[in-house]
């Protein structure tokens, strides 16, 4: 039976033929991160080269001095062997160190690639994507999966130019010392492949499990600690505790089966390659009796065994790391090559929005085929216009304002600023023009000053501090030891809410967009504030369309039009004063807020 036969048979109940295929693919795909760096890689098979015949002069040296300066007692030679040796030593250890490095160098060029192709399509992605998508998932992908990709990259050019010089160097030179005996001597590697194989192809599935599992644990430990407080309110700490012990005993069998795998398969390629060595002795003791071979000689063949196994272990290892960096490969290019539904048409250019006239013709919109949120919504809002939304949870509200800026496309109908279809104006330009203050805070690690001008980092500070005066937050930043370069933590938490949302409108007003956006931007402050930054804005939104999303009917009876949505239509549109004079939705929604009713009256008001 051949001795190949049990690895391929091993293969094919782990590698079906389409996983081959899809393995080939990516393999081809990846070498693409290759081609900047082909002189490098040129350079690195050159020094393999060299490495390998330098890692083979050692043992030819020892084997010399055996035969020509103890047997033959040429002591004159010694010191040129030894000298020989030592030189040999030292440049085979600059030269790896070189190709090390270089490698290294190159693997981590064509990381930070695949990282940036990777981070860059997360970019482009559309609201729909993040709707649907994990973000713990994918920052595992671009952390421990690519973590597993660096280190096949850095290695695998190496290791295969060397295993192949290395074989070709070390049996060119003991088949030319005796043939039988380099026959003989290298009949024991394709079992040591094979147990050295089977470890590596049989670990390396199981580590990047664990690694996988310890992304799960960090994610619920930070979980767990960001939450801690609801945690302890709720006297949730045994439940947390056994779900982590659930977690952490998983990784701990998976390490408990990597490890009975190595101790099974680990010994066996050293016992193979020791009774190797061992019939090597007996068989070239007789040839070493008979002067058909020198005992240098003899020695020299046992030191290239050794010699041969590392090639053949590295080899092994290669295909073990090449399954995992693959699969970490398709998860990255899976996220990759998904198409993105909000992109610049052929036709997109630059425009500048310059009256910020918004037309909504037929719209339909819903984040589920056949389940629409907005149902066939038409309306325009008039240059400097300011049109209040009301409507109950899930009306369609914030999803009709995420269209004007294209976060996510209309099913049907079309958008139009300034008469021109949004679809035909590039999103950068569209959205630079378009100023969102959104109901879910968000604050970067940072400077209250980097915070604010994230939108405009070339903002001036004076323009900054003109936008935090409008948004009524200049004061509070003034009395901060560090004032506007004072650091917030992680998401704002160092800020109370009306702070942070204080600060994202400025974050707004500093981009001076024709088109002003605040979907319930005011539902963090107080009422005092509330005035404050209501009259600030009264003032930024005299020369700019604006939408206002509010529940507090205090904040939007001031507008010019009032829109009510109900279950994605619109019911009422019009000013305060003839919406009431209706006495429709709109006058029940006021008069259950601003007028005192019994309890049971209040109950029975329907948005419907």
């Amino acid at each position: 039976m051949s001795v190949a036969k049990p690895i391929l048979d091993y293969v094919r109940t782990i590698r079906t033929q389409a996983e081959i295929r899809r393995s080939a693919g990516t393999f081809r795909r990846l070498l693409r991160y290759h081609r900047p760096y082909l002189y490098f890689f040129i350079v690195i098979i050159v020094l393999s080269v060299l490495r390998s015949y330098l890692f083979a002069l050692e043992p030819l040296y020892t084997s010399q001095i055996i035969d020509i300066v103890i047997i033959d007692g040429n002591y004159d030679l010694l010191l040129e062997l030894i000298l020989k040796i030592i030189f040999a030593a030292v440049a085979f250890g600059i030269v790896n160190f070189v190709v090390t490095y270089m490698q290294g160098y190159v693997g981590q060029m064509m990381l930070r690639d695949i990282r940036s192709e990777y981070y860059s399509s997360l970019q482009r992605k559309s609201f729909r994507f993040y709707d649907s998508t994990i973000v713990g998932d994918l920052v595992s992908r671009a952390t421990m999966d690519l973590q597993i990709v660096e280190g096949f990259l850095r290695m695998w050019v190496g290791t295969l130019a060397n295993a192949v010089f290395t074989v070709v160097i070390v049996f060119t030179v003991m088949y030319s010392i005796s043939p039988s005996m380099s026959l003989i001597s290298v009949i024991p590697m394709p079992f040591i492949f094979y147990f050295t194989a089977m470890l590596w192809i049989k670990t390396m599935p199981l580590f990047r499990r664990m690694q996988l599992i310890l992304g799960r644990l960090g994610a619920y430990v930070q979980q767990n600690i960001v939450g801690m407080k609801i945690v302890r309110i709720f006297r949730r700490e045994d439940e947390m505790l056994d779900g982590f012990e659930q977690v952490e005993q998983i990784f701990v069998d998976t390490a408990i089966t990597a490890g009975r795998i190595q101790s099974k398969y680990m010994p066996s390629a050293q016992a193979i390659l020791t009774l190797g060595i061992a019939i090597v002795y007996v068989y070239g003791g007789n040839l070493v009796a008979s002067s058909v071979l020198t005992i240098g000689s003899l020695l020299l063949f046992t030191r290239y065994m050794m010699r041969l196994s590392f090639p053949l272990r590295d080899l092994s290892m290669l295909s073990g790391a090449w399954i995992n960096a693959a699969a970490g490969l398709e998860r990255i290019y899976e996220i990759i090559d998904m198409p993105i539904d909000v992109e610049d048409s052929p036709n997109a250019s630059e425009v500048s929005v310059r009256k910020g006239e918004v037309e909504l013709r037929d719209v339909t919109f819903g984040y589920v085929k056949d389940r629409p949120i907005l149902k066939n919504v038409s309306f325009k809002a008039n240059p400097g216009e300011k049109i209040a939304i009301l409507g109950a949870t899930g009306s369609g509200k914030t999803s009709l304002i995420y269209l004007i800026p294209r976060f996510y496309d209309v099913d049907s109908g079309s958008i139009l600023i300034d008469e021109a279809d949004i679809k035909s104006i590039k999103l950068s330009s569209l959205r630079r023009q378009i100023g969102l203050v959104l109901q879910d805070i968000f604050i970067f690690t940072g400077t209250i000053r980097d915070n604010i001008a994230f939108g405009r980092p070339e903002a001036s500070i004076d323009d900054i501090m003109s936008a935090a005066k409008l948004a009524r937050i200049h004061d509070f930043i003034e009395t901060l030891p560090e004032g506007y370069n004072t650091l917030v933590g992680e998401r704002g938490m160092t800020l109370s809410g009306g702070q942070r949302q204080r600060i994202t409108i400025a974050r707004a007003l500093l981009t001076n967009p024709r088109i002003l956006i605040l979907d319930d931007a005011l539902s963090f402050v107080d009422a005092k504030t509330e005035k404050e930054i209501q009259e600030a804005l009264e003032e930024a939104m005299k020369s700019r369309t604006s939408f206002i999303i509010a529940q507090r009917l205090s904040t939007i009876k001031n507008a010019d039009r009032i829109m009510v949505l109900d279950d994605g239509e619109i019911v009422e549109f019009g000013t305060h004063s003839d919406l009431m004079a209706k006495g429709g939705v709109y006058r029940r929604i006021y008069e259950t807020q601003f007028l005192e009713k019994a309890p049971e009256e209040i109950l029975k008001v329907s948005v419907r």
